[in-house]
């Protein structure tokens, strides 16, 4: 069976006009590091010495999250989307496909990670008639998959929050006339 990086399979046939996109390599990379390096600090002390159980509990919870983030980052290693004329795919362990048609939802949100909002991620959130889709900005081509979203979620008049709307202006993805009827109250401005 070839890998999902050679081709992609849309309804049986080949979808070779489908753009790629995956998490960056270097990030996931790091994330492995992470992750291996928090399961080192919690589960040597507990191989090593008996705690007492108070001390073995945190730290047994805190290799549950390490671990927990390992598996994460397993998934988006072996994640990548697709993006076509007609809908878009995320494909890994199981397949996700929302065609542009059937666009419900568009929802853009920005996760602050420190209290100047400075720093953090944008999330986008998908969803058709059964399924949803949420990517977070370190995809790479995030950017391209954002704007292609925006302008089916405008080509089906979808109803965006004020949030989606502030995000979307600063990121750039709405002209002038957009940012003047999203200021206006207009919640289909988009």
């Amino acid at each position: 069976m070839a890998s999902a990086d050679h081709f992609l399979r849309g309804g049986g046939k080949l979808m070779a006009d489908a753009k790629r996109y995956r998490y960056p390599p270097r990030a996931i990379a790091l994330e492995y590091f992470y992750s291996a390096l928090g399961l080192a600090f919690t589960l040597v002390p507990l191989a090593l010495v008996t705690p007492l159980p108070a001390v073995t509990g945190v730290l047994a919870g805190l290799a549950l999250l390490f671990f927990i983030f390992g598996l994460r980052t397993a998934i988006r290693h072996n994640i990548f989307v697709a993006v076509s004329d007609s809908s878009v795919t995320l494909r890994g362990f199981w397949g996700t496909t929302i065609l542009w048609g059937e666009l419900r939802e568009f929802k853009l949100s920005y996760f602050s990670t420190r209290r100047d909002r400075h720093g953090g991620w944008m999330q986008l959130r998908l969803r058709g008639k059964r399924r949803t889709i949420r990517l977070d900005s370190t995809l790479q081509g995030f950017d391209k998959l954002l704007s292609r979203a925006a302008r089916e979620a405008r080509r089906h008049d979808l109803d965006l929050g004020l949030e989606t709307l502030q995000n979307l202006s600063a990121l750039g993805v709405l002209d002038a006339s957009h940012r003047m009827d999203s200021e206006s109250g207009d919640g289909n401005a988009l």
